[in-house]
């Protein structure tokens, strides 16, 4: 089972390497205009590293009921209205491809991998053939896919190419690791 763990984690973080550099994020991640005037607004607002929302449903403690329905009411108006934002914030810097970055991708990649890999031996404890081990290979990702990428995109109204890059990329680097692991764990011949 290590040796299907390590090639599907190879095979996933290869994909990785391959979607990051040939540009297929490029329609999904656009520079921001005043790109360095909007990081500075947002670095003297928020004091902290986080996730920030505009507009914020209002904090309603301690207000009347009239007061609270007063407040949710504007806050629903503006939501309707626009503009919508969610920031995420770091307020240091960091190298995007550093030994540290990559090598913590390739270990969550590996766990990742791994968890694909029990699954598919499980399903073969209870003699899985080739085409079910692939299945699972495939249907454990999209799975994954849809209950992340998928349920973020519609409650935070995230942008549709950002949401389907990410599901895309994500379906092509875990269904290769599924594969790999259908292909290498088969049933014990008892």
């Amino acid at each position: 089972m290590l040796i299907a763990i390590v090639v599907g984690t190879v095979l996933a973080f290869g994909w990785g390497a391959v979607s990051w550099t040939t540009g297929i994020y490029d329609f999904a991640f656009k520079p921001l205009p005043s790109g360095d005037g909007v990081a500075a607004t947002f670095e003297s607002a928020a004091a902290t590293d986080g996730a920030y929302i505009h507009p914020a449903p209002p904090v309603t403690t301690g207000m009347t009921a009239q007061q609270s329905t007063i407040a949710t009411n504007a806050y629903l108006e503006e939501h309707r209205k626009g503009p919508l934002m969610l920031v995420l914030l770091r307020r240091q810097g960091v190298d995007p491809m550093s030994p540290t970055v990559l090598a913590r991708g390739f270990v969550i990649e590996f766990f990742g991998t791994g968890l694909l890999a029990a699954i598919i031996a499980v399903a073969c404890k209870f003699g899985a053939r080739l085409q079910d081990r692939l299945a699972l290979g495939i249907i454990v990702p999209a799975f994954a896919m849809l209950s992340s990428h998928a349920v973020v995109w519609n409650f935070f109204h995230l942008p549709d190419s950002f949401s389907i890059v990410l599901f895309v990329d994500g379906m092509i680097a875990w269904s290769l690791s599924g594969i790999a692991c259908a292909l290498i764990i088969k049933p014990s011949k008892s």
